[in-house]
């Protein structure tokens, strides 16, 4: 790491996250059996500020920087995916809280009231809805899809294109009922996550609570100075994937030597294959997220110093891919490697492999992020995040993808 930064991973918050983990494991069964976590975890998640780590410092909020962040989320979904997923989301969204001018932030999330703000936004950066211009604001018609979180949330996001300037697209905060949830999510992996969709028909966004998908921030936090902001907001998908995959090893290690299968008497600790895979799984992890960290450090620095270095972002976009990828590989190794013991719930294996499979589907994980990292190495022009997702679809593996 750059010895003028100090440690990502050993931020208060990021030990605020890990001295939730036992809390958020006993509730693990819960979150999953009823679709989102428990009340009173997401009442803690509040009060602890991890709803709050993009949210600009000057509206109440802990404008941490991204790796800070990433780390954040590993260490909750070390302990639960579906859990760590929430706590994602909101931060990538909440980075669109810095478009907002302070005074209406603070209003729209209760910098002032005491305590200061308890903001929980949900929603999606997908411009999926129809906005026609209104005096003073837009009218939106549509739905907002995969709004993880959206049973609990304070603040929607709705992206929405402009009906009668269709190239043109902007993102809303509305409130929760000026809509209506729609029970989409039914998935075979981060069940707990409540990523359903969330309908508007004819909700007026007011100017004040909109951003043009392009425009400058009004805050000035190095946050909204990095060059890629794909990177920026995505950073924390490779953070979740590797807290539930890390999770997983710690489980099997924890297991390894008490238990054996029915075909054979000798316990997972002394199989040689097992050995074998679980290596490589952590081997995997342990690099991805070195990658992450090392190429994060450089980057960071660049933008704390004025002066972006294109490359280390480039390869930052590339580590957080990667892992996303490796990750989701390691807990396929493990999975064999445990023999029948990996298909009983007892073990949360099973569910950090279904898990990882979903969490592969964000746009964080898929393709078009290795062309996105690749290009300035063959000196090709960079893709934004906005010009990237309405390519996606060719470099897309199949119709499953998000």
């Amino acid at each position: 790491m750059n010895r003028t930064q100090p440690d990502p991973a050993e931020h208060p918050i990021v030990q605020v996250a890990r001295d939730l983990q036992p809390l958020i494991a006993e509730c693990a069964d819960e979150t999953e059996a009823n679709g989102r976590p428990p009340d009173h975890l997401i009442e803690t998640f509040t009060d602890a500020g991890l709803f709050r780590l993009f949210i600009p410092a000057a509206a109440g909020g802990l404008e941490v920087p991204p790796l800070v962040t990433f780390h954040t989320v590993e260490a909750l979904s070390e302990a639960d995916p579906s859990s760590g997923w929430i706590v994602m989301l909101a931060a990538e969204l909440s980075l669109v809280t810095g478009f907002i001018e302070t005074e209406h932030l603070r209003e729209m999330i209760g910098s002032d009231e005491p305590g200061g703000p308890r903001c929980r936004i949900a929603g999606s950066a997908r411009p999926t809805n129809w906005g026609k211009r209104a005096e003073g604001g837009w009218i939106i018609n549509g739905i907002a899809t995969y709004a993880s979180g959206i049973d609990h949330a304070t603040q929607v996001v709705a992206a929405f294109r402009d009906e009668d300037q269709p190239a043109d697209s902007y993102m809303s905060f509305l409130d929760p009922d000026q809509g209506t949830i729609l029970r989409t999510w039914d998935t075979m992996g981060l069940r707990g996550t409540g990523s359903h969709d969330y309908e508007s028909a004819n909700v007026f966004a007011p100017d004040t609570r909109t951003m043009k998908i392009g425009s400058r921030p009004h805050a000035r936090g190095p946050n909204w100075r990095i060059p890629d902001s794909g990177i920026a907001s995505w950073l924390q998908n490779g953070g979740q994937a590797l807290g539930a995959a890390q999770g997983a090893i710690n489980e099997v290690v924890g297991q390894a030597r008490y238990v054996a299968s029915k075909s054979d008497s000798r316990s997972l600790a002394e199989r040689e294959h097992f050995r074998v895979a679980l290596g490589r799984a952590q081997a995997r992890v342990g690099s991805a997220r070195s990658y992450v960290r090392e190429m994060g450090s450089i980057a960071w620095q660049s933008v704390l110093d004025g002066e972006p270095n294109l490359d280390a972002v480039a390869q930052w976009r590339l580590a957080n891919v990667n892992a996303v990828h490796a990750a989701t590989e390691a807990v396929e190794l493990l999975f064999p490697a445990a023999g029948t013991n990996a298909i009983h719930r007892r073990w949360t294996l099973e569910r950090r492999f279904r898990d990882l499979q979903v969490a592969r589907r964000h746009n964080a994980g898929l393709d078009f992020n290795w062309d996105a990292g690749t290009r300035h190495m063959l000196g090709m022009p960079a893709l934004t995040r906005g010009a990237a997702i309405p390519d996606r679809d060719r470099y897309q593996a199949g119709p499953t993808n998000e």
